[in-house]
């Protein structure tokens, strides 16, 4: 394992105890932390100069915004699913709220298209694909680090 992994994990495992009682394990404090540790990251990836990467986080930054406002909306949505699943609400009302959901998903994907579109005049191709395979690479060992922790929890776990 190499070094920045083994200190990435160390760092997950530190927000996951701090996190314990939340759910989901990140938010507030950790998930900035963890947000700036990806940001340098992607500094270091795509040898961005200072002006480059101010350009470049700024348009970042919105982006995410928009992903987390439409992920609200979508957590929102799910929430009266669940509710109209629950209750046995009428087939209209579960129709309407799946093709909702679906019209968000196809807004996440325009949103990200479009954020890849605006990079073009902030980095070089080769820059892009760098980051496309970072995003994947990053929350793919999120992911990961995430369920080893899951998995150490209830290990640990008194059984009842």
């Amino acid at each position: 394992m190499t070094y920045m992994r083994s200190a990435f994990l160390l760092l997950m495992l530190g927000f996951s105890l701090v996190s314990a009682q939340e759910s989901p394990p990140l938010r507030g404090r950790a998930a900035e932390r963890l947000e700036q540790w990806k940001k340098i990251r992607l500094m270091e990836k795509l040898q961005m100069s200072e002006e480059v990467s101010i350009r470049f986080f700024a348009r970042y930054n919105k982006h995410m915004d928009e992903l987390r406002t439409i992920g609200r909306e979508r957590a929102d949505l799910i929430d009266d699913l669940a509710g109209l699943a629950k209750k046995k609400g009428n087939e209209a009302d579960i129709e309407g709220a799946l093709g909702d959901l679906g019209i968000l998903e196809e807004k996440v994907a325009t949103t990200r298209s479009a954020f890849l579109g605006e990079l073009k005049s902030i980095l070089t191709i080769h820059q892009i694909a760098a980051y496309v395979v970072f995003e994947r690479d990053f929350n793919q060992n999120i992911r990961e680090i995430m369920q080893e922790v899951a998995k150490e929890r209830m290990e640990r776990r008194p059984l009842r």
